[in-house]
């Protein structure tokens, strides 16, 4: 959930000290409003809307419930697919140690020389390392289609058509809590001939409004038009795309991965890295909880493939606007443009 709070400065050490014991997240200030995000069940998000009430919430944005099942019994099925995956690790560390190999027989005597010296080297023989790469191409799932991928790009820079460049739109709708609203405003979609890559729903800052999120490719143009036949629909009380607006976005997901005793440091280490945290362990399976942008969780998820994934759940992005104004996007466009030199 994420929660825009009303946040004078004279109130804000209150706020922190609301936001530790809930586990919050400050993900955004301004001069006159703070932004959370925390993760929990129900029964938690709505303790952390009523201790924060009193402050005055100015939106909230959240996802539905998200479950994976907890493992009982040690499952025959699973111990193959890790003593797998084990398999695979064995083999993907003889295969660097030879690299290693032959990249030190081929820099003879000078290469040794400058190893006694302090160079480190290189694993893999420089192809690839430890170092994860934080790229478009490492993104899974819907986004891998070119008209999607919002870092696609041909030689003129973007994917282009007729009707002008196409990316993902992300969509803030505030609709009443009325039973059917979904059905109609996803059917004003369909109709259209609009695909939805992520929705989010739940309840906004008051129990009689839901703030629903989407993403949407299409251009300015089309998305603009889809806004208008939305705001058409009665239960519909506001649409607006935020994204060329500086946006905090956020996505829960859940994973069970196949790992016994011997390699749960080396799962907890890298659940760290990511702020993830464990959510259950059997023994042989751990369940990882990760909140986070599109780029992260896709990371996360191909770093935990060589233990054996066995289940995947994920929510859909829930966003709300920045008042601070600023986001990495923005600070990137700037450096860009040489406004810092």
């Amino acid at each position: 959930m994420l929660m825009k709070i009303a946040a004078e400065p004279g109130v804000r050490r209150e706020i922190l000290d609301l936001a530790k014991i809930f586990r919050a997240a400050v993900v955004d200030v301004s001069e006159k409003s703070m932004m959370l995000s925390v993760t929990g069940d129900p029964g938690k998000t709505r303790a952390f809307q009523r201790a924060m009430s009193k402050f005055g919430v100015v939106a909230v944005a959240r996802t539905g419930k998200l479950a994976l099942r907890r493992e009982q019994a040690y499952n025959e099925g699973r111990r193959v697919q890790l003593a797998a995956a084990q398999r695979a690790r064995e083999e993907s560390a003889l295969d660097r140690a030879a690299a290693m190999r032959r990249s030190g027989e081929a820099e003879g005597d000078a290469g040794q020389e400058e190893s006694s010296e302090g160079t480190a080297p290189v694993l893999g023989g420089g192809d690839g390392g430890d170092v994860y790469k934080l790229e478009a191409s490492d993104l899974t799932g819907v986004w891998d289609y070119a008209v999607l991928n919002p870092y696609w790009s041909d030689d003129a820079g973007v994917k282009k058509t007729k009707r002008g460049a196409y990316k993902p739109h992300t969509v803030s709708l505030l609709v009443d809590n009325q039973p059917g609203v979904l059905d109609r405003i996803t059917g004003v979609i369909a109709r259209r001939g609009y695909n939805v890559q992520s929705l989010g729903v739940g309840p906004a800052e008051r129990p009689e409004v839901s703030r629903i999120t989407l993403v949407v490719p299409g251009t300015d143009a089309e998305v603009a038009k889809l806004l208008t036949q939305l705001l058409k629909v009665i239960s519909v009380l506001e649409a607006q795309d935020i994204t060329h607006i500086p946006f905090v976005e956020r996505e829960l997901m859940l994973v069970k991965v196949a790992c016994d005793k011997g390699g749960r440091g080396e799962l907890m280490d890298l659940a760290g890295i990511f702020r993830a945290k464990v959510s259950d362990i059997s023994g042989d399976t751990v369940t990882i909880e990760v909140t986070g942008d599109l780029e992260k969780l896709a990371q996360l998820q191909e770093l935990l493939e060589p233990f054996g994934i066995l289940e995947v759940a994920r929510t859909g992005r829930v966003a709300l606007t920045r008042d601070s104004g600023v986001n990495t996007a923005l600070l990137e466009e700037l450096k860009d443009d040489n406004f810092f030199a």
